[in-house]
């Protein structure tokens, strides 16, 4: 494209959106720094981070409880577990794709969990192993179904969910495991700097997501296959390669939450990750991922799940039911999936 010489009118003309040209040569520095802010402003992202920092001043105007170190400790730990398996959903967001089973893979990995290390009696980074391990098996066999024989995601994953379901009851016969030693418990309970470790954790996830995403050859992929997966294919991108990858991803880090729950709470349970696939689809989408694929990013996603988790903990701490709090979680994530379509129909 030539870019043709403008007029002095032309070069104090703003873009389409308000904000002046970032691309024009005869640009001046205080222009572009302008265009800059603008553009930050007017980000999707900007934007979300200005409700999550309103609705923290609210919340610590409406209630005594929520700036103590006690209640923050516990938001942090949510939001990092919670943020860890978004993560992992946003992979398979961008490819276009969904993972219905990532909350039945968290109740299995924490079976699993005080199956090797309670029943068994390995080391507990043995343990950590194996049960990571076991998760990711559940992501390649997603993976596999959906790429190699063609079957959707939705219904892959959602036959996953009730299989992994299943298999934590029924290896534990619906009870719990409990005796896990404190070296392990530290992982879910303990803190460094006064941050406590999963929130730690959560943030290496999430850098090195995005560096993945952003840097690497991979991550443009993923972008691509989502945006149209047969010109990836005609493009020779190994799209098959990418979803089982993708899949593995998600369910890997399921796994890993599931861990440090199960640290957390002490307890492995076959009940635990009720409703985790719906609290990180709606993490992913409020961050501005699209539902049909290749728009979507860590920063949108982390501080989509700390939306979510900070209306939750508001809930509690302003006496609401808890009946009625899955009542506004589910109400938020239908306004962000109407939003998602409306942005993709305007574009």
């Amino acid at each position: 494209m030539t870019i043709q010489k403008m007029t002095g009118n032309q070069e104090n003309a703003t873009a389409g959106n308000g904000t002046p040209p970032l691309d024009t040569p005869s640009a001046s520095i205080g222009d572009r720094l302008k265009a800059l802010m603008w553009r930050l402003l007017l980000a999707r992202e900007s934007t979300l981070a200005g409700v999550v920092l309103l609705l923290v001043v609210y919340l610590s105007f409406a209630s005594p409880y929520f700036m103590t170190p006690g209640n923050m400790t516990v938001v942090g730990r949510q939001i990092g577990l919670a943020l860890i398996i978004s993560v992992g959903m946003t992979f398979v967001i961008l490819i276009g794709g969904i993972d219905l089973s990532v909350g039945s893979a968290v109740a299995l990995v924490s079976v699993l969990t005080g199956e090797f290390m309670v029943i068994l009696g390995l080391p507990p980074a043995v343990s950590i192993i194996l049960a990571i391990a076991s998760g990711a098996l559940i992501g390649v066999v997603n993976g596999t179904i959906n790429a190699y024989v063609g079957i959707p995601s939705f219904v892959v994953t959602l036959g996953m969910l009730a299989v992994a379901r299943g298999l934590s009851l029924g290896i534990t016969s619906g009870s719990t495991i409990s005796g896990f030693p404190p070296e392990f418990l530290y992982l879910g309970q303990g803190s460094f700097l006064n941050i406590p470790i999963p929130v730690w954790i959560a943030a290496v996830v999430a850098l090195g997501a995005h560096f993945v995403l952003t840097q690497t050859t991979f991550g443009r992929h993923v972008y691509f296959v989502g945006s149209n997966e047969e010109a990836a294919k005609l493009s020779g991108i190994q799209v098959r390669r990418i979803k089982v990858t993708v899949f593995v991803i998600s369910a890997s880090l399921a796994a890993l939450s599931a861990v440090l729950e199960t640290s957390r709470l002490s307890v492995g349970q076959p009940a635990a990750g009720n409703g985790y696939e719906l609290l990180a689809i709606g993490a992913a989408v409020i961050g501005g991922a699209s539902l049909f694929g290749g728009v979507g990013g860590i920063l949108g996603t982390a501080l989509g799940t700390s939306l979510l988790l900070l209306i939750q903990n508001a809930l509690i701490l302003l006496g609401i039911s808890a009946y009625w709090q899955q009542v506004f979680s589910g109400v938020i994530i239908v306004a962000a999936v109407a939003l998602n379509m409306w942005r993709k129909k305007r574009n």
